[in-house]
């Protein structure tokens, strides 16, 4: 996500001056601040000690729940393997049992994964993360990802994180800007305590959540995220780390070979985003009746497979490892990357909640361990499957998460194998590229746009003709249906404000057409039939909606042969997403 560079305030310094480069001490330097910035990194502070201290519970809660779910093992894998049949697939419905009765009880739970729903409250701060409902949120998703649930257990700890952030902005009532800093502050040492990663915690904030790497922003990401991590790192269980051999990709042969598996790991990193899409949307046309009871179904699911392959529960990190040291055979990682994606997908579309992150990992072991095995029967001793799989795993988490710099680091700090930097930059870079070409929005932004709800863009050169006009739209368009009479058209429209028209939809939500007061003005002189006029009646078909792969320039030339304020927007499949203003789009071209 290209993200709006937020900007923390400021205030004069004392006297007028220029302040010192350096400080002998935190005292110091907090001395030469003014009163708000003083409290703004206190509560940065406070966020981090927050993150890392729920991390260290979160985790400890999962080790007591994996305890109680399952025979005891060094091993998580190697625990669900010891169970039997049956246990495999009564433990995880169990779980889905008890998340299906907190959504009965409190429906608000159910929508939204981990990172997706923080960059939504970043960016709109109406739609804030409230501490209560987060943390009961965080308690479900770790005795699901305990019990089995293909997901990650840094759902909980990431979005724990920023609800602290959130909860002592809104307490201290600071600005939206120091707010939305502040959130990204907790996520991103959410992130850093769970997986001891500090600085690659750093960067996915401002790279995925801010979308900037403003020199202002850096200071409170860092900070937060070194207070977090140095706090998980006092707890028992607060962090694991991948113990792999140090392997060495410095030869240009292997260097090519990371570049060759990049586009296919961009290409696999696209249909993973679209496949998690498209089985969340398949589940939310279901009646709504329907909905509370989907975790169920989809963790006994999961649980059912688990019979024949238990790799597929938990967050796979046991798994993983394996793969990094090129001990699992080729025959099952020729499967498991399908098999993980349509377990994980099947999670998250039923609704269980729990993060995405590590089962990217997952995914993208697995296909650059098989890709190792199989070149190491063609050219024995080229690279070991398992530095391969650390590749995949880089070019998969980038591809996901459109977050080249961050990945290759998160990576680099979770093995601290230095010899596979070169060929995991490489890979790292090109595999994002191909995957945004294929699939222009991330893991975390496309359930957000499929949703309308926009994102902020930074202005690039040339923004005119290449910007996308999706940071512009605005969900607020009035959809009617068909068959609506035209005495309750009429009421709908005068109620509306000046320059807002009715928008007719099916029950697929594709739009159908505009309808205008002004455009009725004859029909309302024909009084004898008004009652026989429904919406299909006198919808205007002919209005050309924007789609969101059109630039700005695009839309200025369509809303020049028109006379509307307003235009619709669609998406591929011409579901309705919302508006775009001529108003707007005058305003951002002032810039």
């Amino acid at each position: 996500m290209n993200g709006a560079e937020p900007q923390i305030e400021r205030g004069p310094l004392d006297g007028g001056t220029s302040p010192p480069l350096f400080f002998g001490s935190l005292r110091d330097f907090l001395r030469v601040l003014p009163a708000a910035a003083q409290r703004f990194w206190f509560l940065v502070i406070a966020t981090g000690f927050l993150s890392g201290l729920g991390s260290g519970v979160l985790l400890w809660l999962l080790s007591v729940v994996q305890r109680v779910a399952w025979p005891p093992a060094e091993r998580f894998v190697g625990a669900v393997a010891m169970a039997s049949p049956l246990r495999r697939v009564l433990v995880p419905a169990g779980a889905g049992v008890l998340v299906s009765l907190s959504m009965l009880l409190w429906p608000q739970l159910r929508g939204g994964h981990g990172t997706a729903r923080i960059i939504e409250a970043i960016w709109h701060r109406g739609r804030g993360l409230l501490l209560g409902r987060t943390l009961l949120r965080g308690f479900l998703s770790i005795v699901s990802v305990g019990s089995g649930a293909s997901l990650g257990r840094e759902g909980a700890l990431v979005q724990t994180g920023a609800a602290a952030g959130s909860w002592l902005a809104e307490r201290l009532r600071l600005t939206e800007r120091q707010t939305r800093v502040l959130v990204a502050c907790g996520a991103a040492s959410g992130i850093a305590a769970a997986y001891d990663v500090p600085i690659g915690g750093a960067l996915f904030g401002l790279e995925v959540l801010l979308g900037s790497f403003a020199l202002e922003l850096l200071g409170p990401i860092v900070v937060a995220c070194v207070v977090a991590t140095a706090t998980a790192r006092t707890l028992p269980l607060a962090h694991t780390a991948y113990v792999i051999p140090e392997y060495a990709l410095l030869d240009v042969r292997e260097l090519f070979l990371g570049l060759a598996l990049a586009p296919v790991l961009g290409l696999s990193s696209a249909i993973y985003v679209r496949v998690m899409g498209w089985v969340e949307v398949r589940f939310e046309r279901l009646p709504r009746w329907t909905q509370p009871f989907l975790p169920v179904l989809g963790l006994a699911t999961v649980g059912t497979l688990a019979i024949r392959f238990p790799e597929l529960l938990g967050n796979g990190f046991d798994t993983v490892h394996q793969m990094l040291l090129g001990a699992v055979p080729l025959e099952l990682l020729l499967v498991l990357p399908l098999l993980k994606l349509g377990a994980t997908a099947l999670c998250a579309g039923t609704g269980v909640p729990g993060g995405l992150f590590t089962p990217s990992l997952f995914f993208g072991a697995a296909i650059g361990g098989a890709a190792g095995q199989l070149l190491s029967h063609f050219f024995p001793g080229l690279a070991p499957p398992g530095a391969l799989a650390l590749v995949g795993m880089a070019g998969v988490l980038a591809g996901t998460t459109h977050a080249a710099v961050s990945s290759v680091l998160i990576l680099f700090e979770m093995t601290g194998d230095y010899g596979v930097i070169l060929p995991l930059m490489l890979c790292a870079a090109v595999a994002a590229g191909t995957s945004r070409a294929i699939e222009p929005d991330s893991l975390y932004t496309a359930p957000l746009r499929r949703r309308g709800t926009a994102l902020p863009e930074l202005p690039r050169p040339g923004w005119l003709r290449a910007m996308s006009v999706t940071a512009l739209v605005h969900p607020d368009a009035e959809r009617v249906p068909p068959a609506m009479p035209f005495e309750a058209l009429v009421k709908k429209l005068l109620s509306l404000a000046p320059g807002h028209d009715l928008y007719v939809t099916d029950d697929e939500g594709r739009l159908l057409g505009v309808i205008q007061l002004d455009a009725l003005k004859g029909t309302i002189s024909d009084q004898a039939d008004l009652g026989m006029i429904v919406a299909a009646d006198v919808v205007d078909r002919e209005v050309e909606p924007v789609t969101t792969s059109m630039t700005v320039a695009e839309v200025a030339a369509r809303f020049g042969v028109g006379d509307l304020e307003r235009l619709p927007v669609v998406d591929g499949e011409k579901r309705l997403l919302g508006t775009i203003s001529m108003r707007d789009l005058l305003a951002r071209g002032t810039f």
